[in-house]
């Protein structure tokens, strides 16, 4: 004799019941999965626009930076000094007017660069300037 199965019973069988349970647990795991995944979205957006911010923030105190001259760069850049240029140029016509007249009357400065060195009662070389106080 050949075994008649049932096509259509009351309760379910049990592979039927076990492919649900999977069926189930399969679509909880894409659910957390999901919501895994749009936290992590969320984190990465987040994480953008911090990025973004900072690099804006950058890029503004870059930009502060350059208009501003530092201390040091306005001294450089400055073309204006304690003594005007007028008198300066005057005192160095001064200058060299009358170093000619205090080199003959015993200035210690020499006028001549290429003299040679002066040398003091003990023989040693002391330069181009002599110190007469001594």
């Amino acid at each position: 004799m050949v075994a008649i199965t049932a096509t259509s019973s009351a309760t379910p069988t049990a592979l039927l019941a076990l492919g649900k349970a999977r069926l189930e647990q399969a679509r909880r795991e894409a659910d957390l999965a999901e919501a895994n995944a749009q936290s992590l979205r969320s984190q990465a957006d987040a994480a953008e626009i911090d990025a973004q911010k900072s690099q804006e923030n950058v890029r503004n105190i870059a930009t502060r930076n350059a208009r501003a001259d530092t201390t040091y760069t306005a001294k450089l850049n400055s073309n204006t000094s304690e003594v005007p240029k007028k008198t300066q140029d005057f005192l160095a016509d001064m200058y060299s007017a009358t170093s000619e007249k205090f080199a003959a009357s015993g200035n210690a400065l020499k006028t001549n660069p290429n003299a040679p060195p002066v040398v003091n009662a003990q023989g040693q070389s002391t330069g181009r300037i002599v110190n007469v106080s001594a």
